[in-house]
């Protein structure tokens, strides 16, 4: 194996963590993008729910408007109905009808300003989440408007990474990059760690004193037993 394959490999470690992290980095701002829309379609839908509440509250206003409307027209005519009567009788029943029509009358006076109430609360509720999300918009937009930057800045250095990794890869040996690619995939962390006083530098398992000469040879990459990484020496 050529001298500085190890070299080459660790040089292409490097650039495979920056891509990485980089790629850890746009799905945080993906994560973010996605968190702001959705936090904004929410209150879209809040507002929508909030038009419809105070489209419900002020048909229910209308309704109530003219139910008071109709129990004063009919409280009125029996009013005076009352004020006609010939006898006992007909104006006990009278007083019974007028009696009745004013409590109907007192109960959709009740419920009016019920209507009324919902209908102030619904409106004030709107206008509140009309202007929370006035100042959202732009304060989100203005952060959407930062991660775009900064998602097309990321994609732009992951490209040149990957050209730059496209390169290395092609000054090493294919048998040790193909190694150290079946090393790497599925890992989070290294592939490659130093020998480290006899140890494995990534899970500090003991590596026997063969395998440790082999190492120092330089002539065949060989990986840890337990953990799996390339090992190599520090000089």
């Amino acid at each position: 194996m050529e001298g500085n394959t190890v070299e080459s490999l660790l040089q292409l470690q490097e650039i495979d963590a920056l891509i990485g992290d980089r790629r850890v980095r746009l799905s945080a701002l993906r994560s973010e993008s996605e968190t702001l829309v959705a936090e904004l379609e929410g209150l879209e839908k809040e507002t929508v729910a909030l038009n419809a509440r105070l489209e419900a509250a002020e048909e229910e206003l209308r309704h109530a408007e003219r139910t008071v409307q109709a129990g004063r027209a009919t409280l009125k005519r029996l009013q005076t109905r009352a004020q006609e009567v010939h006898n006992m009788r007909e104006h006990t029943a009278a007083r019974a009808e007028v009696d009745a029509a004013r409590q109907n009358l007192e109960l959709a006076e009740d419920e009016l300003l019920e209507a009324m109430q919902d209908q102030e609360t619904a409106r004030a509720a709107l206008t509140d989440l009309e202007g929370d999300i006035a100042s959202r918009q732009q304060e989100y937009g203005e952060r959407l408007s930062e991660l775009d930057a900064e998602h097309r800045r990321l994609e732009e250095e992951i490209a040149i990474e990957l050209d730059r990794r496209s390169n290395r890869a092609l000054r090493i040996d294919e048998r040790a990059r193909s190694m150290y690619d079946t090393v790497r995939r599925g890992r989070a962390d290294s592939a490659l760690a130093p020998l480290v006083d006899g140890v494995c530098g990534h899970c500090y398992t003991a590596i026997p004193l063969q395998t440790q000469q082999v190492i120092r040879a330089g002539r065949v990459l060989v990986v840890c037993e337990t953990c799996g990484v390339i090992l190599h020496i520090v000089d």
